[in-house]
């Protein structure tokens, strides 16, 4: 469908498109009897309303007519790709970019590159928590057995070891992995950044926002604010 997160202004749009269509020359792709079409979409979003390209391809759709007809409502490859970089503020440098990066791969359709980039950090954060025994399997119990995760998030991180292990070592080919399988992935990652770094962060702050009001509003003396001993008569 004409609708995507426009590559331009991240905004997830329905897609304008602006004829004519134009096939792409046969020398670009290796079937036969299908044909790609393109055509330039205006973003709908009035703040951005820049072009981006779409395109499909149809079987046997030789004629301009059809094509018109036919790519407003196909499922569309576009150019640019919106390119999602998250950032993680409350995590170690080197541990939130290459999160990121794992978010920028999946974005550009990069799957396996995604997955691997989560087990890195499945295995950065542990070693960011002090947790030095060797091997992933035995870094996700320790931060189980050390109570820094739960041991539902320690089974979601065995998760993106065993996706991540298959393509860190080298069976790229036994178990494809999907973009919705890496999208999971990528969820479970984000989850356990967030139990390991975030939440604690945002709880101390929390905290300390507390105390600083509790502060500001105690009694400077004695008494409390706006009496004196002769309010009560010098008593």
């Amino acid at each position: 469908m004409a609708s995507t997160d426009c590559g331009w202004c991240g905004v997830r749009t329905h897609m304008i498109m602006v004829p004519p269509v134009r096939e792409l020359p046969r020398a670009t792709w290796q079937s036969r009897d299908d044909n790609v079409w393109m055509a330039a979409f205006r973003c709908s979003n009035e703040k951005c309303a820049r072009l981006s390209v779409g395109w499909a391809t149809f079987y046997k759709v030789t004629h301009e007519s059809e094509a018109q007809a036919h790519l407003p409502t196909a499922e569309l490859q576009w150019e640019p790709k919106q390119i999602r970089q998250p950032v993680f503020p409350d995590v170690p440098p080197e541990i939130e970019q290459a999160a990121s990066e794992a978010h920028a791969c999946l974005s550009i359709g990069a799957a396996r590159g995604a997955v691997a980039l989560a087990r890195a950090v499945v295995e950065a954060t542990a070693k960011a928590k002090g947790v030095t025994t060797h091997g992933i399997v035995q870094k996700i119990n320790a931060l189980r057995d050390n109570y820094v995760i739960s041991p539902l998030t320690a089974e979601a991180s065995h998760q993106i070891r065993k996706d991540g292990n298959s393509i860190a070592h080298g069976d790229i080919g036994d178990e494809p992995i999907s973009q919705d399988d890496a999208a999971a992935i990528l969820e479970f990652m984000d989850a356990l950044l967030d139990e390991v770094f975030q939440r604690p962060a945002k709880l101390q702050r929390l905290k300390e926002r507390h105390e600083e009001r509790k502060q500001g509003n105690a009694p400077s003396g004695p008494t409390a604010p706006g009496r004196s001993g002769a309010d009560f008569g010098g008593v």
